[in-house]
Order: C-alpha cells, then structure tokens, then sequence
C-alpha cells in the first residue's frame, strides 16, 4: 500500500483493525492448513472479536520505530544525513492458537525513495545460550523473516540461512511501497522455531532504505494484553 502523508494512516488503521476483525471471526486459509496438517480443529467461533479481550490466544504488539533504537538493537549508526524525524509505528495482533500475526507498520520522513527492504529480526543477546541462528558471543541480528523488498527466499543473505526449516519460506511482498511516507499491511504465520521469541520480547523490526542500507529505523516488538 503507498501513502504520501502520514496524517491519512487513520483509514489505514481503520482498514487494518477490520482485517484483524476478520481474521479472529473467520478461519484463515494458511492458519487452517497448518492446523489440518496437525490434525488440530480450527476454531470457529464467531464471537472470538468480542472476547478477545479475555481470551489468552490473542496479544497486541507494539513498537516505536525509530534511528535511535536502529543503534540500540542493530548496533548500527545511521548516516548523518538521515531526516531528524524519520520514525514508524509497528501494531500487530498475534493470535497463539493459529500463530499468525496479522500487523501494520506506518512510517513517515524516511530518507530518499523510502523502504528498499523490510524484516523481522531475532534479537541475540551474545550470551551464548541461544538459536543457533545467534552468532557466538556476538549480538548479531539476523533476519527471521522478510516483509518487503530483500531476500525474498532463505539462503539469500549469510544471516538467512538455507536450513531444512527455511525451505519454501519468503517474503511476505515481492516489493515495498515507494515514499518516504506510507504503510505496509500484512500477515505472518510465526514458524515454530521463533514463537517462543516473539513471545519473550526478542523480535523487532527493520526499515531499511538506500541511505541506510543496514537500517534506518527500527523497534522491538512489545506485547501487551
């Protein structure tokens, strides 16, 4: 989706809340071949939207986006050049039962043309009792999953790698809006292997853009009930 200003995010927002209203009240096709392969039962009923609010599948995830934090959690500064306010705002619902994670990232005054690339990153702690994803001993922030843009299949980059559990994954869009405001919608089935990160707070996103080709601004991922 291209947005041009920032202060038309609201219809977006609108947009937004109503695919995640239709995806708690109706049965996802992807959540639901995952769980016939399981052999589990999706669950269909219809007032899931209205006890959400009391149900422990779902959880909200937020996030500000921002250079700052692009320093904190990928180690990298932005270049000097980089707009002042250059910022985004991640909001996500994340239903435990089916594992999807249906989000929106709004940004606004990105550098140059805006995204080039966008991605879930894994937050390692350099501690060594971690995925073997985590580089030993080093804080590395490797890409679990692609929204937009670059690698668009695991093997592509050294931090992807083309594991047997990667096999046919890919990015979520072939390509990311231009501007250097705007929105991406979209949805993500959580593989296994990262439920369990998203959870414990150790996910976060990366806008990347020509300007900062390692990251303009990014954010962890927080849940909230």
């Amino acid at each position: 989706m291209k947005l041009h200003t920032f202060s038309t995010l609201t219809s977006f927002i609108l947009t937004f809340f109503l695919s995640i209203y239709s995806a708690f009240t109706f049965a996802d096709p992807q959540a639901k071949k995952e769980k016939n392969q399981t052999g589990t039962e999706q669950s269909s009923d219809k007032n899931a939207w209205s006890e959400a609010g009391e149900n422990n599948n779902y959880y909200i995830f937020k996030a500000n986006l921002t250079p700052g934090e692009e320093k904190i959690l990928s180690n990298n500064a932005v270049d000097k050049q980089t707009p002042a306010d250059a910022r985004g705002y991640f909001l996500g619902v994340y239903n435990q039962q089916t594992h999807m994670l249906n989000f929106m990232i709004g940004y606004q005054n990105l550098s140059g043309s805006g995204v080039s690339m966008s991605h879930f990153h894994l937050r390692c702690s350099g501690e060594g009792k971690e995925p073997a994803i985590c580089k030993p001993g080093s804080p590395s922030a490797p890409v679990i999953q692609t929204i937009c843009g670059m690698p668009t299949q695991p093997g592509k980059t050294p931090d992807w790698p083309s594991t047997k559990a990667n096999q046919g994954r890919q990015g979520l869009e072939a390509k990311c809006s231009t501007g250097t405001s705007g929105a991406i919608m979209g949805k993500w089935l959580v593989e296994e292997q990262y439920r369990g990160d998203l959870m414990g707070g150790k996910v976060y996103v990366n806008l990347h853009t020509q300007m900062n080709p390692k990251g303009e601004v990014t954010g962890l991922l927080e849940k909230s009930k």
